[in-house]
C-alpha cells in the first residue's frame, strides 16, 4: 500500500454524500484530496436512501411556480423539537438558507430529478420535496464520478483508525489501514470527518443511551461512530448523542411481511403489552418519535418482550394487502388471536371490548386516541410482535457555521466557550444537527460543501 506521508493532501473519511460533496469542493478549490472509505464500496447510507431532498428557491420550484422561503424552512425545522430537534439554531439556520443551493448544485453536476416538487407524506407539508431519479444510488454515482474527474483519490476498504495532531493540537493527518497494512495521510490543509453516525452499532448506541439496548441496529453496519469517537480523543464536544436515535416500529418483521406502523397506511391497530393492555395512543403521527419511543420503552420495561400489534380488518388493511401479502397470524376471534400472540385471551378480550366501547362512545379515556382514529376492531384479527429499530443516530460533533469541529475551552483558556479544533471539520450524520425529514442527506452535502471549501482555503501546515 502506498504510504502517503508527506504529501500535500487534504484527508477525508467517509465516501458518502457528505464526504464526496466536501471532496469535490475542496478539489475544485485547489486542494489535493484523499477519501478514505471503511467499506469495500462507496455510498454508505447515502446510496441506500430514497433520494428525497427538501429545499427552497430551486430552479425546479421556480419552473413549477412554487414560492417557498428560507424562513419557512427554518420555522419547520424548529416547530417540532421533540421530533428531530433543531439542536443548534445557527447550524439549522445555515441549512435552511443553503439547502436550495445544494439541490441546484446537484443538478449542475448531473444529478437528475423528477420535475414535480411538493409536500410528501411522512416528510413535510412544505412544497419542498425534490425526488432524485434513481434515488440515492444514482446520486452517489454522479458524486463519485464528479469527484474522480476533479482529481479526488478514493481508497475503499481503508478504514481510518485515528487522527494525528501536532504539538499545538492542530489535526495534521489521518492514520488508516488497508489490507492489514497501516499508512498515514498527511493533511496539510485539514481533515473532514464525514463518516456517518453510529446507528449500525448496538454497542455504541447503548453506550450513549442505555435505552437503546433493545433496538435493532438496521443502518449500514459500517456506521459505527468511528469518526465521532476519534474526534472525541482530541477533545471534540459531543452534543445530544445521548438522545434516543430515530426509532421506527415494524410489526411482523419475523413473518417477512413487515409493516412500518402508521407510515404508508394507518391500520388503526392497538398496541398491547405483555399483560394484554394498551399503553399509548396508537394514532401518534409517524414523524413523531413519541409513539415509537413508547414501544421501545415498554419493551425494555418488559425485559425485552416485544409489544404486540393487534389489528382488525379495515379498508386500510385490505388496501395494504393488495400491495403486499400480510403473512401475520390471524384468527376469527379475539381469544384465538391472543393465543397466537402468546397473550392471555381473557385480558386481551377485556382490552378489545373496552377499546370498541370507546369507539362507540367516540372518546378514548384510556390512551387519549382522537375520535377520528377510533376505528372498531372487527374479525378476522391479525397479530404481530413489534420490533423497534433504528437507521439514524441523533447528535454528534458540535460544529459551527464554517463546519469546524468545536471543543469546550479549558478553565485556563480565555474567549468563547466553544473553540474550533484547528484543522478539523465535519459534515452530515456525524454532527450534532443532522436530521430532519427530507433534509438529512441534503444536510450532509450542504455542510460537506462548506467544510470542503473552508478546509481548502486554510493555510497549509508544515
Amino acid at each position: 500500500m502506498e504510504n502517503t506521508q508527506g504529501l500535500s493532501r487534504r484527508g477525508f473519511f467517509g465516501a458518502g454524500a457528505g464526504g464526496y460533496a466536501a471532496a469535490i469542493e475542496a478539489a475544485e478549490n485547489g486542494a489535493s484530496v484523499v477519501v478514505l472509505e471503511k467499506a469495500e464500496k462507496i455510498g454508505g447510507d447515502s446510496a441506500l436512501c430514497d433520494g428525497i431532498l427538501g429545499g427552497w428557491g430551486t430552479r425546479l420550484q421556480k419552473d413549477a411556480g412554487i414560492e417557498l422561503t428560507a424562513d419557512e424552512v427554518f420555522e419547520w425545522f424548529t416547530a417540532n423539537p421533540e421530533w428531530y430537534g433543531a439542536f443548534d439554531m445557527d447550524v439549522a439556520r445555515l441549512n435552511a438558507d443553503k439547502c436550495g443551493e445544494t439541490i441546484d448544485w446537484l443538478q449542475d453536476i448531473g444529478v437528475e430529478f423528477e420535475p414535480e416538487v411538493g409536500p410528501r407524506f411522512g416528510y413535510t407539508e412544505l412544497p419542498a420535496i425534490h425526488q432524485v431519479i434513481g434515488k440515492g444510488a444514482a446520486m452517489m454515482d454522479v458524486l463519485a464520478k464528479t469527484a474522480e474527474a476533479a482529481g479526488v483519490t478514493t481508497y475503499t476498504g481503508a478504514p481510518a483508525i485515528g487522527l494525528e495532531a501536532d504539538e499545538t493540537g492542530r489535526i495534521i493527518g489521518v492514520r488508516a489501514e488497508k489490507g492489514g497494512d497501516a499508512f498515514n495521510v498527511k493533511a496539510k490543509k485539514g481533515v473532514v470527518i464525514a463518516s456517518g453516525g453510529f446507528a449500525g452499532s448496538s454497542e455504541v448506541l447503548t453506550a450513549f443511551n442505555s435505552e437503546s439496548a433493545g433496538l435493532m441496529a438496521r443502518s449500514d453496519p459500517n456506521m459505527t461512530g468511528d469518526g465521532l469517537l476519534m474526534a472525541m480523543e482530541h477533545g471534540a464536544h459531543i452534543c445530544k448523542a445521548d438522545r434516543l436515535p430515530l426509532v421506527s416500529s415494524l410489526a411482523g418483521l419475523e413473518t417477512k411481511s413487515p409493516v412500518n406502523l402508521n407510515y404508508a397506511f394507518r391500520l388503526h391497530e392497538i398496541w398491547l403489552d405483555a399483560d394484554g393492555k394498551r399503553f399509548f395512543d396508537e394514532s401518534t403521527p409517524f414523524e413523531s418519535p413519541l409513539g415509537h419511543n413508547a414501544i421501545l420503552r415498554k419493551q425494555n420495561a418488559q425485559g425485552g418482550a416485544q409489544p404486540v400489534a393487534f389489528v382488525g380488518t379495515t379498508p386500510e388493511l385490505s388496501a395494504l394487502s393488495e400491495k403486499m401479502p400480510i403473512q401475520w397470524p390471524t384468527a376469527n376471534t379475539v381469544e384465538e388471536a391472543a393465543e397466537l400472540a402468546g397473550l392471555d385471551p381473557v385480558a386481551v378480550k377485556a382490552t378489545v371490548d373496552a377499546y370498541n366501547a370507546a369507539c362507540a362512545a367516540g372518546r378514548d379515556d384510556e390512551c387519549g386516541r382522537p375520535a377520528e382514529f377510533l376505528v372498531p376492531l372487527e374479525a378476522p384479527f391479525y397479530v404481530a410482535p413489534i420490533t423497534s429499530m433504528t437507521t439514524l443516530s441523533l447528535g454528534g460533533l458540535k460544529i459551527d457555521v464554517d463546519a469546524r469541529v468545536q471543543r469546550m475551552k479549558s478553565p485556563a483558556d480565555k474567549g468563547a466557550v466553544h473553540q474550533p479544533i484547528a484543522g478539523l471539520y465535519a459534515a452530515g450524520e456525524t454532527c450534532e444537527w443532522n436530521c430532519a425529514a427530507g433534509w438529512t442527506v441534503l444536510t450532509a452535502m450542504t455542510t460537506g460543501r462548506i467544510a470542503g471549501r473552508n478546509a481548502a482555503s486554510e493555510q497549509a501546515s508544515e
